[in-house]
């Protein structure tokens, strides 16, 4: 696919609103050792272009990991919104991202630091066995606004084999998920329209994961991650095998300027031919697109697109 024909060029963080900023920069940058490289306000109209929703104004910042590219935009809307997409962060709800996985060399240290900021520990190592005999154990902490980390240490393996920074307390962010409904609709978004590459797919149960995500019988996870596997944020989309009618669908509150992880950032060649593929698709385009000077990247050009499990996507084409 050549560039005038619209293609994916990296997957580089989620986008998350707050109304705890200093609370989230505690999290991203005190205890996982991002930076903040750029800051921009947006009026009201601005607000409107981009994220799609009303609001007098907005704080925006660009998080990220030093030595990479990938970390994570920060927005504050005024009015904060009353709306957290998923109260209490944990659970089986289905159609909202839920998930932000770092790798870790060392697991207790992260726990450690993730509770010395206050920050509530979920589990501080769930098991995951997967059939090709790959072991982790995953600690789980929540964040402001429901927000949910994952600190993952590779019991078999390499970490190097997923991340750039493979020997930190956190690595750069290696993926962002959450649980969907419908599985084939969301991987032929991924697969046939967007052309990003499938990296890792996998199947497991685990009773210690089941209980943490608090059911009580063993799920059966299926998953696939769509990017490159280690320069990309990869997006996790994950069904447990729980029946229609036994989960919230959560696609209605996943949106700006709801709490918690409103959608994720694509840099992209070629924006025009991307939408114009959605929209010949079926796909939602939310956001029509929009120039806005930010300090990092210089003059951006983005859309917005929902995906069909409701997740936004924001695609950016740099100027």
């Amino acid at each position: 696919m050549t560039a005038t024909a619209g293609r994916v060029l990296s997957i580089d963080g989620p986008i998350i609103s707050t109304a705890e900023l200093a609370r989230q920069r505690e999290l991203f940058e005190t205890v996982i050792g991002m930076q903040c490289i750029a800051e921009r306000q947006l009026d009201r109209d601005e607000v409107a272009a981009f994220f799609g929703c009303e609001a007098d104004s907005a704080r925006l910042l660009q998080l990220v990991t030093p030595g990479t590219s990938i970390g994570v935009w920060l927005v504050q809307f005024e009015p904060a919104s009353a709306i957290t997409i998923r109260e209490g962060g944990v659970g089986v709800a289905c159609n909202a991202l839920k998930m932000i996985d770092f790798f870790t060399a060392n697991r207790p240290l992260a726990i450690a630091r993730l509770r010395s900021h206050g920050f509530e520990i979920v589990s501080e190592g769930a098991a995951i066995d997967l059939p090709d005999g790959t072991k982790y154990l995953e600690a789980h902490a929540k964040g402001p606004d429901g927000v949910m980390i994952a600190a993952i240490e590779p019991l078999t393996g390499r970490a190097a084999d997923f991340v750039t920074l493979a020997d930190r307390t956190f690595s750069e962010v290696q993926s962002s998920s959450g649980p969907v409904g419908d599985f084939e609709p969301v991987r032929h978004f991924y697969e046939r329209v967007l052309g990003v590459p499938m990296g890792l797919q996998y199947e497991f149960e685990s009773e210690s994961f089941s209980r943490m995500v608090g059911v009580q019988q063993t799920l059966r996870i299926r998953a696939n991650n769509y990017g490159r596997v280690v320069e990309d944020v990869m997006l996790g989309i994950i069904h447990y095998g729980l029946p229609p009618g036994t989960y919230d669908d959560l696609r209605e509150r996943a949106r700006p300027p709801h709490r918690g992880i409103i959608g994720v950032r694509l840099s992209v060649a070629g924006l025009d031919a991307i939408l114009a593929r959605c929209i010949d698709a079926g796909i939602e385009v939310p956001c029509a697109p929009v120039s806005m000077p930010f300090a990092a990247s210089g003059t951006l050009r983005a859309a917005a697109l929902r995906a069909p499990h409701g997740v936004w996507h924001w695609l950016i084409e740099s100027g």
